[in-house]
């Protein structure tokens, strides 16, 4: 990632702007929660609202995206009284 692109990131994370993530491994929507440029490491939450970290080196592209409804998936648990 270049200085522009951290910059953008650090936006995003600010805005609580969901991201759409490509790695080497796949692709899925997160939200970015912070950034440590000097280790390389991005901490996001994904769908089921786990905290995960994301290794910088195997990003290949991060990009703002929509999310229509609610970005948490966790199912909810309805008390029956």
């Amino acid at each position: 990632m270049m200085g522009d692109q951290y910059k953008e990131l650090r936006k995003w994370i600010q805005q609580k702007q969901p991201v759409k993530i490509k790695t080497i491994k796949g692709e899925a929507t997160f939200l970015p929660v912070k950034l440590y440029k000097d280790v390389k490491k991005l901490f996001v939450y994904n769908r089921d609202m786990q905290l995960i970290n994301i290794a910088l080196d195997d990003v290949i592209s991060i990009q703002p995206t929509r999310i229509y409804g609610s970005f948490d998936k966790r199912e909810q648990l309805i008390h029956i009284r």
